[in-house]
Protein backbone atom coordinates (compact mmCIF):
# COMPACT_ATOMS: atom_id res chain seq x y z
CA UNK A 1 0.00 0.00 0.00
CA UNK A 2 1.31 3.64 -0.87
CA UNK A 3 0.32 6.34 1.00
CA UNK A 4 1.51 10.28 1.13
CA UNK A 5 2.59 11.90 4.31
CA UNK A 6 0.92 14.71 5.56
CA UNK A 7 2.86 16.00 8.64
CA UNK A 8 4.38 15.14 11.97
CA UNK A 9 2.42 13.99 14.75
CA UNK A 10 3.07 13.59 18.64
CA UNK A 11 5.07 10.62 18.71
CA UNK A 12 7.17 11.66 15.94
CA UNK A 13 5.40 9.52 13.47
CA UNK A 14 3.85 10.52 10.00
CA UNK A 15 0.25 11.02 9.47
CA UNK A 16 -1.54 9.66 6.90
CA UNK A 17 -5.59 9.00 5.84
CA UNK A 18 -6.72 5.68 4.40
CA UNK A 19 -9.51 5.60 2.02
CA UNK A 20 -12.24 4.32 4.55
CA UNK A 21 -10.75 8.11 6.52
CA UNK A 22 -8.53 5.83 9.25
CA UNK A 23 -6.12 8.19 10.78
CA UNK A 24 -3.16 6.01 9.56
CA UNK A 25 0.42 6.98 12.15
CA UNK A 26 3.82 5.69 10.06
CA UNK A 27 7.14 5.21 12.06
CA UNK A 28 9.93 6.74 10.32
CA UNK A 29 8.15 8.41 7.72
CA UNK A 30 8.24 12.68 7.13
CA UNK A 31 6.26 15.34 5.36
CA UNK A 32 5.82 15.30 1.96
CA UNK A 33 7.01 12.10 1.50
CA UNK A 34 5.20 9.06 -0.42
CA UNK A 35 6.13 5.78 1.22
CA UNK A 36 5.42 1.82 0.89
CA UNK A 37 3.78 0.34 4.20
CA UNK A 38 2.80 -2.41 6.21
CA UNK A 39 0.14 -2.17 8.51
CA UNK A 40 1.05 -3.94 12.09
CA UNK A 41 -1.61 -2.53 13.73
CA UNK A 42 -5.28 -1.49 13.15
CA UNK A 43 -7.55 -0.21 15.64
CA UNK A 44 -11.45 1.01 15.32
CA UNK A 45 -10.13 4.68 14.37
CA UNK A 46 -6.87 4.20 13.51
CA UNK A 47 -4.01 2.29 12.26
CA UNK A 48 -0.03 2.15 12.56
CA UNK A 49 2.34 1.10 10.04
CA UNK A 50 5.98 0.49 9.19
CA UNK A 51 7.27 2.14 6.17
CA UNK A 52 9.00 -0.56 3.63
CA UNK A 53 10.10 1.57 1.01
CA UNK A 54 10.71 5.57 0.29
CA UNK A 55 9.05 5.81 -3.14
CA UNK A 56 9.47 9.86 -3.39
CA UNK A 57 11.49 11.12 -0.13
CA UNK A 58 11.05 13.99 1.23
CA UNK A 59 14.41 16.94 0.73
CA UNK A 60 14.49 16.71 5.00
CA UNK A 61 15.56 13.61 5.28
CA UNK A 62 18.81 12.69 6.28
CA UNK A 63 20.84 9.46 6.97
CA UNK A 64 20.71 8.93 11.06
CA UNK A 65 24.62 9.15 12.43
CA UNK A 66 23.67 6.63 15.14
CA UNK A 67 24.73 3.00 14.37
CA UNK A 68 22.19 2.25 16.52
CA UNK A 69 18.91 4.09 14.75
CA UNK A 70 16.24 1.97 14.21
CA UNK A 71 17.05 -0.55 16.72
CA UNK A 72 17.15 1.41 20.25
CA UNK A 73 13.98 3.26 21.50
CA UNK A 74 15.32 6.71 22.62
CA UNK A 75 15.57 9.09 19.68
CA UNK A 76 12.43 9.03 16.71
CA UNK A 77 13.67 12.11 14.51
CA UNK A 78 17.45 11.38 13.52
CA UNK A 79 15.79 11.01 9.74
CA UNK A 80 14.58 14.76 10.21
CA UNK A 81 17.80 17.22 9.37
CA UNK A 82 18.75 18.72 12.31
CA UNK A 83 17.86 22.10 11.49
CA UNK A 84 14.38 21.39 10.56
CA UNK A 85 13.24 19.80 13.62
CA UNK A 86 12.50 22.67 15.85
CA UNK A 87 9.64 24.22 12.97
CA UNK A 88 8.23 20.87 13.03
CA UNK A 89 8.04 20.49 16.85
CA UNK A 90 6.59 23.87 17.27
CA UNK A 91 3.90 23.08 14.02
CA UNK A 92 2.64 20.01 16.80
CA UNK A 93 2.65 22.41 19.27
CA UNK A 94 0.41 24.74 17.27
CA UNK A 95 -2.08 21.95 16.34
CA UNK A 96 -2.25 20.40 19.71
CA UNK A 97 -2.93 23.75 21.50
CA UNK A 98 -5.82 24.26 18.21
CA UNK A 99 -6.89 20.27 18.28
CA UNK A 100 -7.54 19.94 21.78
CA UNK A 101 -7.39 22.79 23.63
CA UNK A 102 -9.73 25.35 21.00
CA UNK A 103 -6.61 27.97 20.74
CA UNK A 104 -5.67 28.81 17.34
CA UNK A 105 -2.33 30.30 16.78
CA UNK A 106 -4.18 33.52 15.19
CA UNK A 107 -5.10 34.16 18.98
CA UNK A 108 -1.76 35.29 20.65
CA UNK A 109 1.77 35.48 20.10
CA UNK A 110 4.13 33.08 19.16
CA UNK A 111 7.65 34.10 19.76
CA UNK A 112 10.52 32.32 17.46
CA UNK A 113 11.32 28.71 18.66
CA UNK A 114 14.56 28.48 21.05
CA UNK A 115 17.08 25.61 20.37
CA UNK A 116 20.67 24.71 20.79
CA UNK A 117 23.38 22.14 19.99
CA UNK A 118 21.50 19.27 18.33
CA UNK A 119 23.99 16.52 19.52
CA UNK A 120 26.13 16.05 22.72
CA UNK A 121 23.73 17.85 24.58
CA UNK A 122 22.19 15.88 27.41
CA UNK A 123 22.98 15.56 30.74
CA UNK A 124 20.70 12.98 32.01
CA UNK A 125 20.39 9.65 31.33
CA UNK A 126 18.53 6.24 32.61
CA UNK A 127 21.22 3.20 31.00
CA UNK A 128 19.46 -0.47 31.66
CA UNK A 129 21.94 -2.97 32.68
CA UNK A 130 21.86 -6.73 32.38
CA UNK A 131 23.69 -8.00 35.25
CA UNK A 132 23.61 -11.58 33.68
CA UNK A 133 26.13 -10.31 31.00
CA UNK A 134 27.26 -7.24 32.32
CA UNK A 135 25.72 -5.50 28.98
CA UNK A 136 24.56 -1.63 29.14
CA UNK A 137 22.38 0.23 26.73
CA UNK A 138 18.49 1.05 26.12
CA UNK A 139 15.66 -0.35 25.38
CA UNK A 140 14.81 -1.67 21.66
CA UNK A 141 12.07 0.11 19.92
CA UNK A 142 9.00 -1.56 20.35
CA UNK A 143 9.93 -3.98 22.64
CA UNK A 144 11.74 -4.42 26.19
CA UNK A 145 14.73 -6.13 24.93
CA UNK A 146 18.38 -4.53 25.81
CA UNK A 147 19.89 -2.75 23.10
CA UNK A 148 23.73 -2.87 23.95
CA UNK A 149 25.18 0.29 23.39
CA UNK A 150 29.22 1.86 23.66
CA UNK A 151 28.39 5.30 22.91
CA UNK A 152 25.66 7.34 22.38
CA UNK A 153 25.53 10.77 20.24
CA UNK A 154 22.87 12.78 21.98
CA UNK A 155 24.89 12.06 25.56
CA UNK A 156 27.30 14.78 26.98
CA UNK A 157 31.13 13.40 26.35
CA UNK A 158 30.85 12.52 30.29
CA UNK A 159 28.55 10.05 30.07
CA UNK A 160 29.75 8.42 27.06
CA UNK A 161 33.13 8.34 29.11
CA UNK A 162 31.04 6.78 31.89
CA UNK A 163 29.63 4.42 29.25
CA UNK A 164 32.75 3.10 27.60
CA UNK A 165 34.59 2.68 31.29
CA UNK A 166 31.33 0.82 32.32
CA UNK A 167 32.89 0.42 36.12
CA UNK A 168 30.90 2.75 37.81
CA UNK A 169 27.23 2.12 36.08
CA UNK A 170 27.90 -1.56 37.07
CA UNK A 171 28.99 -0.64 40.70
CA UNK A 172 25.54 1.23 40.65
CA UNK A 173 23.88 -1.40 39.41
CA UNK A 174 24.78 -4.35 41.85
CA UNK A 175 24.19 -1.67 44.68
CA UNK A 176 20.78 -1.17 43.17
CA UNK A 177 20.26 -5.03 42.03
CA UNK A 178 19.04 -6.13 45.89
CA UNK A 179 16.54 -3.70 46.33
CA UNK A 180 13.00 -3.92 46.36
CA UNK A 181 12.40 -1.44 43.95
CA UNK A 182 14.48 -3.29 41.43
CA UNK A 183 14.63 -7.15 42.39
CA UNK A 184 11.77 -7.73 40.13
CA UNK A 185 12.72 -6.24 36.99
CA UNK A 186 14.39 -7.60 33.89
CA UNK A 187 16.98 -5.28 33.74
CA UNK A 188 18.65 -3.06 36.95
CA UNK A 189 17.86 0.92 35.75
CA UNK A 190 20.62 3.32 37.13
CA UNK A 191 20.09 6.72 36.48
CA UNK A 192 22.87 9.43 35.92
CA UNK A 193 23.39 13.11 35.58
CA UNK A 194 26.33 14.76 34.58
CA UNK A 195 27.27 17.71 36.79
CA UNK A 196 30.16 20.09 36.33
CA UNK A 197 32.98 17.82 37.60
CA UNK A 198 31.25 14.64 38.33
CA UNK A 199 28.81 12.26 37.10
CA UNK A 200 26.09 11.15 40.09
CA UNK A 201 24.66 7.89 40.35
CA UNK A 202 21.49 7.25 42.61
CA UNK A 203 21.61 9.83 45.46
CA UNK A 204 25.30 11.23 45.15
CA UNK A 205 25.13 14.76 45.26
CA UNK A 206 26.76 16.97 42.59
CA UNK A 207 26.54 20.10 41.53
CA UNK A 208 25.50 21.85 38.23
CA UNK A 209 26.29 25.57 37.16
CA UNK A 210 23.19 27.38 35.36
CA UNK A 211 23.87 31.06 34.12
CA UNK A 212 25.67 31.95 37.00
CA UNK A 213 23.24 30.15 39.50
CA UNK A 214 24.51 26.87 41.33
CA UNK A 215 22.67 23.82 42.30
CA UNK A 216 22.98 20.74 43.99
CA UNK A 217 21.44 17.93 41.98
CA UNK A 218 20.96 13.88 42.45
CA UNK A 219 20.72 11.35 39.64
CA UNK A 220 17.37 10.41 41.62
CA UNK A 221 15.90 13.87 40.87
CA UNK A 222 14.38 15.37 38.40
CA UNK A 223 16.62 18.74 36.35
CA UNK A 224 16.07 19.39 32.95
CA UNK A 225 18.89 17.28 31.10
CA UNK A 226 19.50 20.38 28.06
CA UNK A 227 21.55 22.38 30.27
CA UNK A 228 22.78 24.21 26.99
CA UNK A 229 19.23 25.67 26.91
CA UNK A 230 18.21 25.77 30.39
CA UNK A 231 19.60 29.16 30.96
CA UNK A 232 17.16 30.51 27.88
CA UNK A 233 14.44 28.68 29.43
CA UNK A 234 14.96 30.09 33.11
CA UNK A 235 15.85 33.32 31.77
CA UNK A 236 12.35 33.58 29.56
CA UNK A 237 10.21 32.24 32.54
CA UNK A 238 11.81 34.97 34.84
CA UNK A 239 11.43 37.91 32.80
CA UNK A 240 8.14 36.96 32.61
CA UNK A 241 7.14 37.14 36.33
CA UNK A 242 4.87 40.16 37.49
CA UNK A 243 4.41 41.24 41.32
CA UNK A 244 5.88 40.81 44.92
CA UNK A 245 3.90 37.44 45.75
CA UNK A 246 5.14 34.79 43.47
CA UNK A 247 4.40 30.83 43.74
CA UNK A 248 6.47 28.30 42.08
CA UNK A 249 4.56 25.04 41.80
CA UNK A 250 5.86 21.37 41.10
CA UNK A 251 9.41 23.34 42.19
CA UNK A 252 11.71 20.65 42.26
CA UNK A 253 15.34 21.34 43.40
CA UNK A 254 14.30 25.31 42.88
CA UNK A 255 15.40 25.65 39.77
CA UNK A 256 13.23 28.54 38.89
CA UNK A 257 12.65 29.62 42.29
CA UNK A 258 16.54 30.30 42.36
CA UNK A 259 16.02 32.69 39.49
CA UNK A 260 12.74 34.56 40.94
CA UNK A 261 14.24 34.68 44.27
CA UNK A 262 14.15 38.33 45.26
CA UNK A 263 14.23 40.32 48.32
CA UNK A 264 11.73 42.41 47.08
CA UNK A 265 9.35 39.68 46.50
CA UNK A 266 7.62 37.00 48.72
CA UNK A 267 8.28 33.62 47.39
CA UNK A 268 6.64 29.86 47.77
CA UNK A 269 7.39 26.63 46.31
CA UNK A 270 5.28 23.70 46.78
CA UNK A 271 6.83 20.13 45.87
CA UNK A 272 5.55 16.63 46.91
CA UNK A 273 9.13 15.01 46.64
CA UNK A 274 11.19 15.34 49.95
CA UNK A 275 14.47 14.76 48.18
CA UNK A 276 14.21 17.28 46.11
CA UNK A 277 12.60 19.95 48.46
CA UNK A 278 16.17 18.77 50.42
CA UNK A 279 17.80 19.95 47.60
CA UNK A 280 16.12 23.14 46.82
CA UNK A 281 16.75 24.83 50.37
CA UNK A 282 20.44 23.99 49.84
CA UNK A 283 19.88 25.96 46.24
CA UNK A 284 17.60 28.62 47.36
CA UNK A 285 18.25 29.80 50.98
CA UNK A 286 15.38 31.03 52.80
CA UNK A 287 12.71 30.02 50.58
CA UNK A 288 9.06 29.17 51.28
CA UNK A 289 8.64 25.55 50.66
CA UNK A 290 6.33 23.39 51.33
CA UNK A 291 6.21 19.44 51.45
CA UNK A 292 2.84 18.43 49.70
CA UNK A 293 1.10 17.21 46.47
CA UNK A 294 0.05 20.50 44.70
CA UNK A 295 -3.19 20.07 44.55
CA UNK A 296 -3.98 18.93 48.05
CA UNK A 297 -1.95 22.20 49.37
CA UNK A 298 -4.09 24.68 46.87
CA UNK A 299 -7.07 23.39 48.68
CA UNK A 300 -5.74 24.88 51.90
CA UNK A 301 -4.48 27.90 50.13
CA UNK A 302 -6.29 31.21 50.53
CA UNK A 303 -3.94 34.61 49.97
CA UNK A 304 -3.67 36.38 47.09
CA UNK A 305 -0.89 35.89 44.22
CA UNK A 306 0.50 38.03 41.53
CA UNK A 307 1.90 35.04 39.76
CA UNK A 308 1.90 31.34 39.66
CA UNK A 309 4.48 29.44 37.61
CA UNK A 310 3.37 25.82 37.08
CA UNK A 311 5.61 22.94 35.55
CA UNK A 312 3.67 19.82 36.09
CA UNK A 313 5.09 16.24 35.02
CA UNK A 314 4.05 15.18 31.69
CA UNK A 315 0.26 14.35 32.85
CA UNK A 316 -0.26 17.99 33.25
CA UNK A 317 -2.40 19.55 35.73
CA UNK A 318 -5.06 18.18 38.40
CA UNK A 319 -8.69 18.88 37.05
CA UNK A 320 -9.83 21.43 39.39
CA UNK A 321 -6.10 23.07 39.59
CA UNK A 322 -6.83 25.57 37.27
CA UNK A 323 -10.12 26.83 39.12
CA UNK A 324 -7.87 26.99 42.80
CA UNK A 325 -5.67 29.45 40.95
CA UNK A 326 -8.05 31.70 40.13
CA UNK A 327 -9.53 31.98 43.27
CA UNK A 328 -6.06 33.20 44.54
CA UNK A 329 -6.61 36.24 42.23
CA UNK A 330 -3.72 35.27 39.97
CA UNK A 331 -3.22 38.22 37.32
CA UNK A 332 -0.55 35.31 35.72
CA UNK A 333 -0.30 32.18 35.17
CA UNK A 334 3.38 30.94 33.81
CA UNK A 335 2.64 27.13 32.50
CA UNK A 336 5.89 25.24 31.69
CA UNK A 337 5.00 21.81 29.87
CA UNK A 338 6.57 19.12 28.67
CA UNK A 339 3.54 17.62 26.86
CA UNK A 340 1.32 20.05 24.14
CA UNK A 341 -1.46 17.42 24.41
CA UNK A 342 -2.29 17.82 28.32
CA UNK A 343 -1.19 21.45 27.84
CA UNK A 344 -3.71 22.34 25.19
CA UNK A 345 -6.44 20.26 27.80
CA UNK A 346 -5.13 22.62 30.49
CA UNK A 347 -5.15 26.17 28.64
CA UNK A 348 -9.17 25.30 27.95
CA UNK A 349 -9.41 24.58 31.41
CA UNK A 350 -7.61 28.01 32.23
CA UNK A 351 -10.07 29.74 29.62
CA UNK A 352 -12.95 28.61 31.27
CA UNK A 353 -11.81 30.57 34.25
CA UNK A 354 -11.26 33.97 33.06
CA UNK A 355 -7.61 34.08 31.43
CA UNK A 356 -6.19 34.65 28.30
CA UNK A 357 -3.12 32.97 26.23
CA UNK A 358 -1.30 35.63 25.66
CA UNK A 359 2.25 34.26 24.31
CA UNK A 360 3.62 30.96 23.42
CA UNK A 361 7.33 29.94 22.91
CA UNK A 362 8.57 26.35 22.13
CA UNK A 363 12.22 25.26 23.45
CA UNK A 364 13.66 22.47 21.70
CA UNK A 365 15.23 20.54 24.70
CA UNK A 366 15.12 17.60 23.26
CA UNK A 367 16.80 17.21 19.84
CA UNK A 368 16.45 14.12 17.85
CA UNK A 369 13.27 13.41 19.25
CA UNK A 370 9.61 14.16 18.83
CA UNK A 371 9.71 15.91 22.88
CA UNK A 372 9.94 19.88 23.47
CA UNK A 373 9.33 21.90 26.05
CA UNK A 374 6.37 25.09 25.56
CA UNK A 375 6.37 27.83 27.82
CA UNK A 376 2.89 29.95 27.35
CA UNK A 377 1.94 33.55 29.10
CA UNK A 378 -1.87 33.51 30.57
CA UNK A 379 -3.03 36.65 31.39
CA UNK A 380 -6.37 37.82 33.38
CA UNK A 381 -8.23 40.69 33.55
CA UNK A 382 -8.94 42.91 36.34
CA UNK A 383 -12.68 42.68 35.45
CA UNK A 384 -12.68 39.10 35.60
CA UNK A 385 -10.87 38.58 39.16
Amino acid sequence: MQVSIEKLVQGGKGFARLDSNKSLFVEEALPGEVVEILINEEKKGYAKAQVTAILQASDDRVTPPCRYWGICGGCDLQHLASEKQPGIKQKMVLENLERIGSIPASSFVLEETAFAKSWAYRSRVRFHVDMATREIGFLAKRSNNLVPITTCPILVDALNVELARKDRILSAARSLMFSSKTRTKRYVEVNAFAGDKKVSFGDEVVTVTVDGHLFYVTAHVFFQSNLLLLPDLVRYVSEHVQGSLVMDLYSGVGTFSSFLASPKRSLIAVERQKECLALAKRNVPGLEVYTDSVELWAKRRRQNVDTVVVDPPRTGLDEGLPALIASWKAKRVIYVSCDSVTLGRDLQRFMMQGYTVSTVKVFDLYPQTFHQEVVVILDREEHTL
